[in-house]
């Protein structure tokens, strides 16, 4: 991977710990996915973000990610099925005032992604723990805050918010106005269960009024096991796994108002139909073995 350190803004240094050292991971991912000759994402703002970490944090960061993870499409299928999805949502709202809530937002550039896609009413937050939205105001000068409104008769708000997921007082601050999307990525699968399923029932009841949607990435059991000795597919990331439900089913438990739009396992979602031939036959015949087919999946709910 080769890195850059030429542009315009000074060296970036910044401190994260367990869980939220995750971040990392999917920042290089979707860095080494820009420089593809197919990228899915192209997201600029993420090579601009690590193009100007300290030096000596960049190279030991990408030094510490995991083979996989560097290499492997997964990141940015995953990113580029939510953005999907979010635009769709976005679409069939475009005429209504709408909200795009982000739990767990690290340092991604979703909200500028998409931000073409907003219709004439857009409230966007994207929230996280306390250190990482002072990471991302760190980053404000390669990854800047959407544009607010430009034309007559539109309205776009974008919001940063520090809280931590399982605390509850955060979410009574929220407006239950209009429709919201939720978007939870590479988040519950580090809560303990009893916190992910009470997120998920808390989400569900306080978004009753104005309805919407929810989309959640989920790993499975077999997928906490990689993530042990002897395989540890996380590397040195002391990022334990914790909710890793068997079937969507588990999480339609959490609660029985949850409704099941769409769902499926990261060997058949569309995206792979966008990739190279060497990516795609290695999904294609791990989509033939249950214990890799399921490893990770996406669900989008009907709150």
């Amino acid at each position: 991977m080769a890195m850059t350190n030429t542009s315009h803004t000074a060296d970036i240094g910044i401190s994260l710990s367990g869980i939220q050292e995750t971040l990392f991971i999917t920042l290089v991912g979707k860095y080494n996915d820009f420089f593809r000759s197919r990228p899915l994402l192209a997201d600029r703002w993420a090579v601009a973000i690590l193009d100007h970490l300290d030096p000596q944090q960049q190279a030991a960061l990408v030094a510490r990610v995991p083979s996989y993870f560097k290499h492997s499409p997964y990141v940015p299928m995953r990113s580029y099925t939510i953005d999907t999805w979010a635009a769709s949502f976005l679409a069939r709202h475009r005429d209504q005032a709408v909200a795009v809530v982000h739990l767990g937002c690290g340092l991604d550039a979703r909200a500028l992604r998409l931000r073409g896609k907003c219709g004439v009413n857009v409230r966007w937050i994207d929230l996280d723990l306390p250190d990482v939205i002072d990471a991302r105001r760190r980053v404000a000068a390669c990854m800047p805050e959407p544009a607010m409104a430009t034309a007559a008769g539109e309205v776009y708000s974008y919001q940063m918010v520090a809280a931590d997921v399982t605390a509850e007082g955060w979410l009574k601050d929220l407006p239950t106005d209009r429709p919201t999307l939720v978007l939870i990525e590479g988040l519950i699968m580090y809560l303990r269960v009893k916190d992910a399923e009470g997120l998920l029932r808390r989400l569900r009841s306080h978004f009753e009024p104005g309805g919407g949607e929810l989309v959640v990435d989920l790993v499975s059991p077999q997928m906490a096991t990689l993530q042990k000795w002897p395989f540890k597919i996380l590397g040195d990331f002391d990022a334990p796994f914790g909710y890793t439900p068997n079937s969507f089913q588990d999480v339609l438990k959490s609660d029985k108002r949850l409704q099941l739009v769409e769902g499926d396992y990261f060997t058949n979602w569309p995206v792979v139909q966008l990739l190279g031939s060497g990516p795609r036959v290695c999904l294609w015949f791990l989509s033939w073995i249950p214990y890799f087919s399921g490893l990770f999946s996406l669900m989008r709910l009907k709150m």
